[in-house]
């Protein structure tokens, strides 16, 4: 909805009522091409060191991103911190991006990206 359009559907509303309004950079969503991108490093990584993608994630994510302790009952857990991709920032992202591209290169992960799929995950956060 444009601003013109909230501004004109408010001034409809009961007086009564205190609106406060306010704009937000949203984050831009990846495309397919970008998910299979990222699968394909995922599932190489995956491949190559014989742990789930669902793991290599989490190990990616800890490593990047830190963890922390969870205490729950007597017992303690070491999480990451950022547990989600979808909560990463655009710094962090190009971040991640980079740590994933210097792992696969440094543990020599057998992975074909060519160099448009990789501009294409730098260019949907830059």
């Amino acid at each position: 909805m444009k601003t013109l359009q909230i501004i004109e559907m408010l001034e409809w509303q009961d007086e009564d009522i205190e609106w406060i309004i306010q704009k937000k950079d949203t984050k831009q969503g990846r495309t397919l091409a970008q998910n299979r991108t990222w699968y394909k490093l995922f599932s190489a990584i995956s491949k190559h060191l014989w742990y789930s993608v669902q793991e290599v994630k989490m190990y990616m994510l800890s490593w990047c991103f830190w963890t922390k302790i969870l205490k729950m009952s007597k017992e303690k857990m070491e999480i990451p911190v950022i547990s989600q991709t979808s909560d990463l920032t655009k710094e962090q992202w190009i971040f991640f991006i980079d740590t994933i591209l210097a792992f696969v290169k440094i543990k020599n992960v057998p992975v074909e990206i060519t160099s448009r799929e990789i501009n294409s995950l730098y260019d949907s956060y830059k």
